[in-house]
């Protein structure tokens, strides 16, 4: 069951209860006190000390003015700020004792800081996998290796990177274009991500303004961040002209008179395209597909050991979720990746150890080290075709790439058919949902003399099997040519295109009649009201909209009433649920006052399957009276429910008994309260069910 995410500070307490975690941290503490990293203790830590001892110019000016290595920090200003602190604290204490080795340990602390927000906010998004992670991730060799013996310093930007994911997923965007704009300012490279971001949130429903929120803060933010800094001719040199980039064009195809291919590019581009095209993409699809992006970079190019950090979070993901193939997998790159790089590479110093027993000449011939990479690469490779491949396969979890879902909704006039279809509609949302009203699909007008033989209700008034063939189309994908019915002025309107949605809403008299559009819908709801219920509400409607004297009203429903036995209420029988609205107090009714909270839903339920997850939630998150009336053999079960429930209620309701639906909802998914909440929970509910069986088919 969906559990809403909690805070980090009691996932930190919870933390320390963990012996796999207290493990963890005592051995990197460790590592952080006995080992002196090559690269910190030679490029990194001495940039960052030199600024702190003559800090009256920019780190990257000063460094170079002390005639310093231009490759010793080829970072941005939220990577030095991010060390800054602790390593400060670290030369402070090395001053006062007149040693050179705590702002080294400073350095370190700082990473250890970001390995465990990395870690908490991993446990935050995924706590279904709370063991795995802990054993994957913050066990992980690979982080063992590349941050704490070999000193790299990417789980900076990389924790930043995940933090924005995370407030993305939780639609919280202005600071997660916040965050992304400081994860690129600390390295450039991450910018990889972001096109993929983009197009992860143009693709969802009604995303406008939150989307440009985000990009507002990201380019805002980083505009702001890195402007001061684009001046600086150390800072351009050092970091934006770095020998890293020229990676990305070492591996082409030589196409002669000077044209070259450049591979890695392409292949880029070509995954960004795949992206694109997806119809529906979730948030676990995005992670997929940004570990693959970050592959291709990666083993397409001679990488550093710090750019395989980008990959560790997202294959400790990969490997809680998939179990065994994932985990040997990453357990035999993870073998090879170390022991290359502890044989090829620089590493650290052990403070009271020689570390020259690895310099095996046999292991360092030219051949073994190609095999040795080859193997290496190989293997990375296949991890990133796994992810890619179960990435796209558990992303359409609902199958609405292949077929939109089509839910019906019947009833009798003026029992809030329409309401309940603008309550759904404003719930999957305007870009994915697509309204087929029945009332377009009358013969005549308002004025026409043919309403002198026929009621709306007889299906010889309605043009039923154009119905059928317009949901049909919109089914398959195409476009229709529908007229639209003015309730107000009895007129239709000049007819317009509807194109097909992921969610189509066909609402009307007779949406359950013909035999031909039962088979089209996926869930069929039928909606009955009680009878002085029924005409309390006809009657302000009609009165209202359409201008009639109450005279009218009435004498229109009783001439009615022939046909509404014959045609519509028989509807009830081929619906999946059968939603009846009742008034608590009949003595309020009758005078008119407001029905809001003086209604209570009974709902039929045919297949009952989900009916205890559903009666506790009701009972203990919405705080409703649920009485069970009856439960048949064939698992129908009736509820009776009453009380008043807030939207916001409803909205964390659904959360918790339907969290994958969350993939459907527009991100302004309006819920809303009282009988229509409930109603909304249940056809969720049932939308859900029903949709289940797509994935077993």
């Amino acid at each position: 069951m969906h559990q809403v995410s909690r805070p980090l500070g009691l996932i930190w307490a919870d933390l320390w209860r963990e012996r796999l975690f207290r493990i963890g941290i005592t051995l990197k503490v460790i590592l952080i006190i006995l080992l002196l990293p090559t690269t910190q203790q030679e490029w990194f830590v001495p940039f960052v000390v030199n600024w702190i001892e003559s800090p009256a110019t920019l780190p990257w000016s000063g460094h170079l003015l002390s005639d310093g290595d231009p490759l010793a920090f080829p970072y941005g200003v939220i990577m030095f700020i991010s060390h800054l602190p602790t390593t400060a604290i670290g030369w402070m204490i090395d001053q006062m004792l007149g040693v050179g080795y705590f702002a080294n340990i400073g350095f370190r602390i700082s990473l250890l800081g970001a390995d465990v927000l990395l870690l908490l906010l991993l446990l935050q998004t995924f706590e279904d996998y709370w063991k795995r992670i802990l054993t994957y991730y913050w066990l992980s060799p690979l982080i063992l290796f590349i941050t704490y013996w070999h000193g790299q310093t990417d789980l900076i930007p990389v924790v930043l990177f995940i933090y924005s994911l995370t407030l993305i997923k939780r639609d919280n965007f202005g600071a997660a274009g916040l965050l992304l704009a400081c994860s690129i300012a600390a390295k450039h490279s991450m910018m990889i991500g972001v096109p993929f971001i983009i197009i992860y949130l143009w693709s969802h429903n009604g995303i406008h303004r939150e989307f440009q929120r985000f990009l507002l803060l990201f380019v805002g933010s980083l505009l702001l961040i890195e402007a001061p800094f684009l001046f600086s001719d150390a800072f351009r040199m050092m970091v934006l002209e770095n020998r890293e980039v020229d990676k990305l064009y070492w591996l082409f195809i030589n196409m002669g008179r000077e044209n070259l291919i450049y591979l890695t590019p392409i292949a880029y581009l070509l995954l960004l395209y795949s992206f694109w095209r997806i119809r529906k993409v979730n948030f676990d699809l995005l992670i997929a597909v940004m570990g693959v992006a970050f592959s291709v970079v990666i083993l397409m190019t001679p990488s550093p050991p710090g750019w395989y950090l980008w990959l560790v979070p997202i294959l400790a993901i990969h490997q809680s979720r998939y179990g065994s193939g994932a985990v040997t997998l990453v357990g035999v790159f993870s073998l090879l990746f170390i022991t290359y790089h502890l044989l090829h590479t620089s590493g650290a110093k052990i403070i009271l150890f020689d570390y020259d027993l690895l310099n095996i000449t046999v292991t360092q011939s030219a051949m073994a080290q190609s095999i040795h990479y080859t193997f290496m690469i190989g293997f990375g490779l296949l991890i990133a075709i796994q992810i890619l491949r179960e990435g796209v396969r558990e992303n359409d979890y609902y199958r609405l790439g292949n077929r939109p879902l089509a839910l019906g909704i019947a009833g009798d006039s003026g029992v809030g058919k329409s309401a309940f279809s603008k309550g759904l509609a404003a719930i999957f949302g305007e870009r994915s949902t697509v309204e087929v009203s029945g009332d377009d699909y009358h013969n005549w007008d308002r004025s026409s003399p043919m309403w002198k033989t026929l009621t709306h209700l007889d299906p010889k008034a309605n043009q039923l099997f154009q119905l059928v063939k317009d949901v049909r189309c919109l089914m398959g994908g195409g476009n229709v040519q529908a007229r639209t019915y003015n309730r107000k002025t009895g007129h239709f309107l000049p007819t317009m295109i509807k194109n097909s949605r992921d969610v189509i809403l066909v609402s009307g008299l007779h949406t359950l009649y013909p035999q031909q559009l039962i088979e089209e819908l996926d869930v069929r709801f039928f909606i009955e009201m009680d009878d002085s219920l029924r005409v309390f509400i006809r009657m302000r409607r009609n009165v209202k909209e359409e201008g009639d004297s109450k005279e009218v009203v009435l004498k229109e429903i009783d001439r009615e009433k022939a046909d509404s036995e014959r045609y519509i209420k028989p509807q009830a029988a081929r619906s999946d649920v059968v939603f009846t609205l009742l008034p608590i107090n009949l003595e309020l009714l009758e005078r008119g006052r407001a029905i809001g909270s003086n209604l209570k839903v009974r709902a039929c339920i045919r297949n009952g399957i989900y009916y205890h997850e559903l009666v506790r939630v009701l009972i203990g998150i919405c705080g409703l009276q649920v009485n069970i009336d009856s439960i048949d053999e064939k698992g129908e079960v009736i509820l009776e429910i009453s009380g008043d429930v807030a939207s916001e209620d409803v909205s964390l309701a659904i959360n918790i008994l339907v969290p994958h639906m969350k993939e459907l909802f527009d991100f302004n998914a309006e819920f809303s309260g009282g009988v229509q909440g409930i109603m909304q929970i249940i056809t969720l509910m049932e939308i859900d069910e029903a949709l289940k069986r797509r994935r077993v088919v």
